[in-house]
């Protein structure tokens, strides 16, 4: 791989931003920045020395074309391409195959295990990636952009990547949701949901140092009964609320072969 690439993003989102910055930080050179609406492009093209553009024609001159938009879209934009058969095309998503790109050379995914947000900057270097490519020239330059940006890379095809996303979907989308329905219950306890904190990084931090199978605590997981029914008591205001404590308390007794009666 030369040292310095020519890359264009179409995409201006939250990976889109991730993988942009940290790529102009090593001194690579992103081309241009594409966005359906043109405003979120140009906010990051001033950001990396980039040219905001609306169309999907790039120069001969460029290396690779990183697509990072919703999962919907990708195909959508590969077919749209026109650019030099010589010109990678990669996209960055977890779930989607890499034959969407519709080429059998000079392709491949480049999917970042991690959640990026708009404003709160990541450490890229802690970030795995996970690579797939046509071809084993497309695969080294994939590597070394990983190795440039990230923690480490890993060759991954399409199939086993839908996994590592849906597992991200469990270890990061759900948790969120689910603390979002504990910063509601504190604010009915009439306080404000930051007395979380200490037990969220404590939580986290556990499970990652003891492995989320040996950090297991609480109720269900000791076969506590009368804490369970009292609690579904107090989500009677919200039947949603309430199926779902009793759906996920259910499947830890189940799994830690807790004893429990075979109905709340």
């Amino acid at each position: 791989m030369k040292s310095n690439l020519n890359i264009s993003f179409i995409g201006a989102g939250n990976v889109a931003e991730a993988l942009a910055v940290a790529l102009y930080r090593k001194n690579q050179r992103i081309k241009t920045v594409t966005s359906l609406s043109g405003v979120s492009a140009d906010a990051l093209a001033s950001k990396i020395g980039a040219v905001a553009s609306n169309g999907y024609q790039f120069s001969d001159d460029t290396d690779i074309i990183i697509i990072a938009v919703n999962d919907e879209s990708v195909g959508e934009v590969a077919r749209a391409l026109k650019c030099s058969d010589e010109t990678i095309i990669v996209h960055t998503a977890g779930s989607v195959a890499m034959s969407v790109l519709g080429r059998s050379d000079n392709a491949g995914v480049l999917y970042p295990l991690q959640t990026f947000t708009r404003g709160r900057e990541v450490n890229m270097k802690a970030v795995p990636f996970f690579i797939e490519a046509t071809d084993e020239q497309t695969m080294e330059v994939l590597n070394q952009l990983a190795l440039l940006v990230g923690s480490s890379a890993h060759q991954c095809v399409s199939e086993r990547r839908r996994y590592l996303h849906l597992a991200a979907v469990f270890a990061c989308n759900f948790p969120d949701f689910m603390l979002t329905i504990a910063s509601e219950l504190v604010r009915h306890a009439e306080f404000n949901p930051g007395v979380l904190h200490p037990l969220i990084k404590e939580t986290v931090g556990k499970a990652v140092a003891l492995g989320p199978e040996n950090a297991q605590t609480g109720p269900a997981r000791r076969g506590d009964m009368n804490t369970i029914r009292s609690q579904l008591e107090l989500l009677s205001f919200n039947p949603e609320y309430h199926d779902l404590y009793e759906q996920v308390s259910n499947m830890i007794m189940n799994r830690y072969n807790t004893e429990k009666n075979d109905k709340f």
